[in-house]
């Protein structure tokens, strides 16, 4: 437990020092309320394609390059010294990186005046859509040696999952592929377009259960070294 605290703490730190991380938390709901500020009507549109795309994409980029620069700067090695599991490592990052988002969500939700079952609806899927992100952003880390390495493995993974959703509004074929992504799932909710939550949940699940698969897999076949 104080290997995971000691792993919050220096999140923490990144956090507060580093202005870049700052803004990919806390970027997406600002330009919603701006964009939605200057359009009247258009709030709860603007909250959907911002939410999809923060969910898809901070906590997988975040992730990333965390483990993309510990392993550059060899901190992995001190904090296996120092006696951290691998699982409390990934835990750590992806526990405090879900915990800060949901400040991201709070915003997202009053921003677009949810509440309710929309509001419940809106947070599980949010949720289960960073825990995604999470595990995707652990993963590919582990094959980044240094942050641009990191920077060439997560960009079409990002562009998939934050931005095939909202392209999808004005292509078929687009909207084809991105109805089996976590992130699409919560975007149609938020618009109103979705009429089988159960199918939803499902979709999102399949994800996570993928995701996690092709971590073990990508665990196995390359560590947490340092």
């Amino acid at each position: 437990m104080s290997s995971v605290l000691g792993l919050f703490k220096k999140q923490y730190n990144d956090l507060t020092k580093n202005i870049s991380v700052t803004m990919m938390y806390f970027m997406f709901p600002v330009l919603a309320l701006l964009l939605g500020s200057l359009i009247e009507g258009q709030m709860v549109g603007f909250v959907g394609q911002f939410a999809t795309m923060f969910v898809g994409s901070t906590p997988l980029i975040i992730i990333c390059n965390t483990v993309a620069e510990d392993n550059e700067n060899k901190s992995l090695r001190f904090l296996r010294m120092a006696g951290v599991k691998p699982w409390q490592y990934v835990g750590g990052l992806a526990g405090f990186t879900i915990a800060v988002s949901l400040i991201s969500l709070v915003a997202f939700a009053w921003l677009a005046r949810f509440n309710g079952e929309t509001l419940i609806n809106f947070f599980a899927m949010a949720i289960l859509g960073l825990i995604a992100s999470s595990i995707l952003g652990a993963a590919l880390g582990l094959f980044a040696d240094n942050v641009q390495k990191a920077a060439a493995l997560y960009t079409p993974f990002m562009m998939i999952f934050s931005l095939l959703p909202v392209f999808s509004q004005f292509n078929e074929t687009f909207e084809k592929v991105a109805s089996f992504t976590f992130p699409y799932q919560l975007m149609t909710y938020v618009f109103g377009m979705n009429d089988d939550l159960t199918r939803s949940y499902i979709v999102i699940i399949i994800n996570i259960l993928v995701i996690f698969i092709g971590f073990v897999a990508a665990y196995k076949y390359k560590g947490l070294k340092g």
